[in-house]
């Protein structure tokens, strides 16, 4: 006969628990690092945003902070969910002392302190500095995307910008004729007429006002996709109604939706995030240098060296991190043909022998010659050609790509007709125009690197990206469950965004914090000090 367990404690019996909240808690839990390393943070900042003679009095900023970043290290987001916990779980319980605190007041807390909370994310990072388990020596930058909270469906092009605002017009005309019948009417009575106008008609010309701001942004974004090769006719630019700062990107995860752009700056030491930013649109390498040009302005020191993926090895990139004397290691966009190119030949006015034209670089795209089968000689300022033949300059003009403005020099074939080698270089062998290869003032910046990323001591070091260019999104993604952020607006994104970041770094300090004290009681005190 099996024999079944009684309850210890019957739901209708009287209890009286002779324990305390504080014994609910075991004594390495890390709810209680967490509440601890906090407490050390300077609140004083974010005291000062309250007016303690009005209203009944505040929950005091420090316990909201500790509950919205606990529970983003258990995976918890939404402002309910946070407020179920803060009355069922213990551990939120102790936190909190027994505190109620409701999704609203979580909610606007969250997004009401842009300067204190970037106080805090930097206190976390200086703290695990002053520790010795963060250095700023050598840095990486990456970015990733998360969606935006905005229907996919719901999207604007200019063209259907263009239409809405002819029927604004018309509303707005409509509206005025109507206005200007009943100053007449009250005219002729001799009625008071007031300048303002209408509500209606004030309503329309705001949206009219915001709806031309729409189409000068998506008109914009089309001239941009232009210049990318990309024709607005068949592929416009779409902007989100339902959260206009969100951009319609490829996900990760396949389709199209809405996205941001969040950044990170990861100190290589131990992966703490000690720069964090969301940005509008795929525009991360447009902002890499400015990212690294903060941690100076945040911690008084610039790193070293600066790590990132092939995206952020633009021409002007290079350029501004030779100037700051910082060391990029970035792979070029489009490969490297490597120090076996055969087009590297003593004699470039000679063809490259036919057992080697095999070997030489093409482009991923057009599967034709890539730019490293040319060759460069600055003292005639011309290129040289697989076949031997000159690529004399043509023109120069200024251009816009990936966002930057580069001055760009283009020198053209004069000889393609007949060359037996036509095939390999250009889509239309027959075609009119001779090849044309262009050149920038980042040139010689480009080739500098190519050499410097070439150097097997500078591809080990490099290695380090992978894991501490990805590994703080996985975690934020996964553990925190931030595939797609919650509230909408730049501004509140970017607040979400550096809370998760803060959370993130919490929780490697408690990890670094609790070893420290296991081991060493009195190098902790000296720490706290």
């Amino acid at each position: 006969m099996v024999r079944w367990q009684k309850a210890p404690v019957p739901r209708d019996q009287l209890v009286l628990f002779a324990e305390c909240l504080e014994d609910r808690i075991p004594e390495n839990h890390s709810v209680r690092l967490l509440d601890e390393i906090l407490d050390g943070h300077d609140w004083s900042g974010w005291e000062a945003e309250y007016d303690g003679h009005l209203g009944q009095p505040a929950i005091h900023p420090s316990i909201l902070s500790k509950t919205i970043l606990y529970a983003l290290l258990r995976g918890i987001r939404s402002s309910r969910q946070i407020e179920y916990a803060v009355t069922h779980n213990i551990d939120f319980i102790w936190l909190v002392s027994g505190r109620s605190i409701d999704h609203t007041t979580i909610s606007k807390f969250r997004t009401a302190h842009a300067k204190q909370l970037r106080e805090l994310y930097r206190s976390m990072c200086k703290h695990a500095i002053h520790m010795g388990v963060a250095k700023l020596a050598e840095v990486c930058i990456d970015g990733s995307r998360v969606m935006g909270n905005a229907n996919r469906f719901k999207t604007i092009t200019a063209e259907k910008a263009e239409k809405l605002l002819e029927e604004l017009d018309k509303q707005i005309a409509t509206a005025m004729e109507e206005l200007e019948q009943n100053d007449e009417i009250n005219e002729a009575f001799g009625d008071d007429c007031g300048d303002e106008l209408p509500p209606e008609v004030s309503d329309l010309k705001v949206r009219q006002a915001k709806l031309r701001e729409v189409q000068e942004q998506l008109q914009e974004t089309d001239a941009a996709r232009r210049q990318d090769g990309i024709d607005p006719q068949k592929n416009p630019a779409q902007l989100s109604t339902t959260d206009p700062d969100a951009r319609i990107l490829p996900n990760k995860s396949g389709g199209y939706a809405p996205n941001y752009t969040p950044m990170a700056v990861t100190e290589t030491q131990n992966g703490f995030i000690v720069g964090a930013d969301v940005l509008v649109g795929n525009v991360e390498h447009v902002e890499a240098v400015a990212m690294v040009d903060r941690l100076k302005e945040d911690y008084g020191e610039q790193p070293d060296a600066a790590l990132g993926d092939a995206a952020y090895s633009t021409g002007p990139n290079i350029a501004d991190f030779e100037e700051r004397s910082i060391e990029l290691l970035s792979p070029l966009a489009g490969g490297d043909a490597g120090n076996d190119n055969p087009a590297i030949r003593e004699e470039p006015t000679q063809p490259v022998p036919d057992d080697q034209l095999d070997e030489l670089p093409l482009n991923k795209q057009t599967k034709r010659f890539d730019k490293q089968a040319f060759v460069y000689d600055e003292e005639k300022d011309v290129y040289y050609c697989p076949a031997g033949q000159e690529l004399p300059y043509s023109y120069s003009e200024k251009v816009k790509t990936q966002g930057q403005t580069v001055k760009r020099r283009s020198y053209q074939c004069k000889a393609c007709r007949g060359c037996p080698m036509a095939s390999r270089c250009r889509p239309n062998p027959n075609a009119k125009n001779g090849r044309r290869v262009r050149r920038d003032e980042y040139e010689a910046h480009r080739e500098r690197h190519r050499q410097k990323m070439r150097d097997p001591k500078v591809q080990e070091r490099y290695k380090a990206r992978l894991h501490y260019g990805e590994t703080q999104f996985a975690f934020i993604k996964q553990w925190m469950n931030l595939r797609q952020f919650l509230l909408r607006g730049i501004d509140k994104v970017r607040q979400e965004w550096l809370w998760s970041c803060t959370a993130f770094n919490l929780k490697k300090l408690m990890g670094f914090w609790r070893t420290i004290c296991a081991g060493n009681g009195e190098n902790a005190a000296e720490i706290e000090r």
